[in-house]
């Protein structure tokens, strides 16, 4: 079977680190799969803030995810220390992907690469919006 590849950046833009809890391990005692899309989010919200957006209130508009992408490469387990570095490239008017490479800095081995889109979106009409020029000059995707 062929895996699925993330086309990630060369550069990252942010840094952040992170411990795994114990509310964080699934049955198999490592990071459960579904907490991997949490860290991101913490890790985008942390990135955000540096501008002083965030997902409600992004240079005017709110943010909805369209869709992630994930390749698992390595395990987290309790209190491993976890470095998650972020990139963000526009794609388009209103959207633009946010990657995020893992590496477990107690075990110094990469856990995995994710992708996620973001729309800018206007919740009252139900649609999506431009980015603004607001997030377009604040060097977001620099």
């Amino acid at each position: 079977m062929a895996r699925m590849k993330i086309d990630m950046p060369k550069e990252w833009h942010f840094s952040i680190t992170m411990k795994v809890r114990v509310t964080d391990l699934n049955y198999g005692n490592h990071l459960a799969n579904q907490q991997f899309l949490a860290f991101a989010q913490e890790a985008r919200m942390a990135y955000f803030a540096q501008y002083g957006f965030t997902e409600l209130d992004f240079g005017g508009t709110s943010l909805i995810q369209a869709d992630a992408a994930i390749t698992f490469k390595g395990e987290g387990h309790l209190n491993d220390e976890v470095q998650i570095d972020v990139a963000a490239h526009t794609e388009g008017g209103s959207s633009f992907n946010i990657f995020y490479k893992f590496t477990n800095l107690t075990k110094n081995k990469p856990m995995a690469e994710i992708r996620t889109a973001l729309v800018c979106f206007d919740y009252t009409k139900g649609k999506p919006v431009a980015l603004s020029e607001i997030v377009l000059a604040s060097g977001l995707f620099n």
